[in-house]
């Protein structure tokens, strides 16, 4: 059974859908009185169903799994270069438009210091120096994976184009070269958050 939702409706209306085999679907819904097993106040709306229903029709006919294999692969790729570059990344790794960037600890003593002072104030606090000049400064929209990681998440579009992935990757190279520059503009970001971190674990 696969469960699925968000962007079923393109993301434009509430939408959420179970798939199964037949025979999984005859074994839960066999009788009558199993009918109730499983319902929802929401369920079996026509407007959700006809906006998912469109939006599948598009990834079909445009073929966007597909687009999305091959030019995330080129952009996985582009991003795995980087950690060549910088210290800072350690990895990058995915699958078509879903990728991670995981952060960890350079080997210079200067940056080596300045992570550790980021670390301290609260775990995972790196990846916030690069999400939030990524947005402010390119307009990339971009999330932790969870709390205390240091693990940037990018879910594009599936609809992007090769100039879309060349502004991300030249977006990602100049913020995380920024970080590189101890003293610098992105760290007074990063002291000034590390700075509430710790107030609000005083409070």
């Amino acid at each position: 059974m696969i469960c699925m939702a968000k962007a079923l409706s393109g993301g434009f209306v509430p939408v959420g859908a179970v798939a199964m085999r037949k025979h999984v679907m005859d074994a839960v819904f066999s009788r009558m009185d199993r009918a109730v097993v499983h319902g929802s106040t929401f369920s079996k709306n026509n407007m959700a169903m006809a906006a998912g229903l469109a939006t599948l029709r598009v990834i079909e006919e445009e073929k966007l799994v597909e687009h999305a294999a091959r030019l995330g692969g080129e952009l996985l790729r582009d991003l795995q270069a980087l950690a060549a570059k910088h210290e800072f990344l350690k990895e990058v790794r995915g699958k078509g438009m879903m990728i991670a960037l995981e952060f960890g600890s350079p080997k210079s003593l200067g940056l080596k210091a300045a992570w550790g002072l980021l670390e301290t104030a609260n775990k995972g606090l790196f990846c916030q120096m690069i999400a939030i000049p990524l947005f402010k400064n390119h307009r990339i929209l971009t999330q932790t994976a969870g709390h205390g990681m240091n693990v940037l998440k990018l879910l594009p579009p599936l609809v992007i184009g090769e100039r879309d992935r060349q502004w991300t990757v030249s977006a990602l190279d100049a913020v995380i070269a920024d970080c590189h520059k101890v003293p610098g503009s992105v760290w007074e970001l990063g002291k000034t958050l590390a700075g509430h971190a710790l107030k609000a674990k005083a409070g």
